[in-house]
């Protein structure tokens, strides 16, 4: 078995078995990487398995057990991504009382604010959620304060600011930190354009990643905890932001079924937004999901504003008020969710 055979094996190998990590209950961020980059890892297996019909030479054991391990991982990641391929027909005309969305992350360091300036005027959205935007974004989107009628503003310069713009009617609005007092949310009351309320989330938790931080805790904690805030409201609920989470992940997955929204992604697509470039390597971590009475007509990504994050753009209507209902949460999850918490809060205060 000469070099060539020993290489694609073993990379075959790798790759079969890191493709189950994330099923692993670790948070560490060097088994949450790999929930990530599924798409990536997908092609990489698709493409080693025929390159090992191709390439023949090793013992007849070695390489059944590596085509075996490879088409396991295969089903595998197929099976996890399935739901988000686009199988639905698009919608027709948008209602009138369609609402739009802009949420985006601008990149803290990233000057180029009339990208996004002529961006939201070109569209006009019904609102805008900036995600890492400081003082200096902060004065730099006053410029588009006239074309909204209300606006809530946190800046921060540890890239956790979050500024939001609504030109509905908004009857209250109020930041949160709900597990740090480095990461702000924010919660809206607002009115349709049909006169019905709904509440919109804007929330940005932090990545398990080497540069940021080392565990998945902080993140999920943050995300349990709205969607316990959620659970317990009966009025049209929509959540946006850059959730630093991957829509088709065990934790995204826990926050649908806790709070009782929907991924807008399902059936729609995967409209990766992070990283911009290389191109390539993009995955879905700008998520929305919204409660059954809400209908997601539109779904996409817009062109890039100098962030490393592209803007996500949704439009949505509510289509059937007054039939949520408020369910006690099963015994189990409940301790889950209380346990992923109190994990995270510690978290936050081993920081401080």
């Amino acid at each position: 078995m000469d070099i060539w055979h020993i290489v694609l094996n073993t990379l075959s190998i790798i790759c079969a078995l890191v493709s189950f990590l994330p099923f692993l209950d670790f948070k560490h961020w060097f088994f949450r990487v790999f929930d990530f980059i599924r798409l990536q890892l997908l092609a990489l297996l698709v493409a080693l398995f025929i390159a090992g019909l191709f390439f023949s030479g090793a013992p007849i054991f070695l390489e059944t057990l590596t085509r075996v391990l490879l088409l396991i991982a295969i089903t595998y990641q197929f099976f996890v991504i399935w739901p988000y391929i686009p199988f639905r027909k698009k919608s027709g005309r948008l209602p009138k009382e369609a609402i739009t969305l802009i949420s985006v992350n601008v990149l803290q360091k990233n000057t180029d604010y009339q990208k996004l300036i002529g961006l939201v005027k070109q569209i006009q959205p019904d609102i805008l959620l900036t995600m890492e935007s400081n003082l200096e974004w902060e004065k730099a989107l006053s410029e588009l304060e006239n074309d909204f009628a209300f606006s809530h503003k946190i800046p921060k310069e540890n890239r956790y600011g979050m500024h939001f713009y609504s030109k509905l009617k908004v009857k209250s609005c109020q930041g949160h930190y709900l597990i740090s007092d480095e990461h702000p949310s924010i919660e809206a009351s607002l009115v349709d354009k049909n006169g019905t309320d709904f509440i919109f989330w804007g929330i940005h938790p932090p990545p398990p990643s080497p540069t940021e931080k080392p565990t998945s805790k902080q993140k999920d904690a943050e995300l349990m905890k709205v969607a316990q805030l959620v659970r317990k409201k009966k009025t049209p609920t929509l959540v946006s932001g850059d959730f630093n989470n991957v829509c088709w992940s065990k934790s995204s997955r826990l926050f649908s079924k806790v709070s009782k929204l929907k991924d807008a992604r399902l059936g729609k697509g995967f409209y990766s937004t992070f990283p911009v470039k290389p191109k390539l390597f993009r995955f879905p971590i700008d998520l929305l999901f919204h409660s059954k009475d809400m209908e997601v007509h539109q779904i996409k990504t817009l062109p890039s504003i100098g962030s490393d994050h592209l803007p996500l753009f949704a439009t949505f209507t509510i289509t059937d008020v007054g039939h949520n209902t408020i369910k006690p949460m099963e015994p189990e999850v409940k301790q889950e969710v209380v346990s992923i918490i109190v994990e995270g809060k510690e978290a936050a205060q081993e920081e401080n």
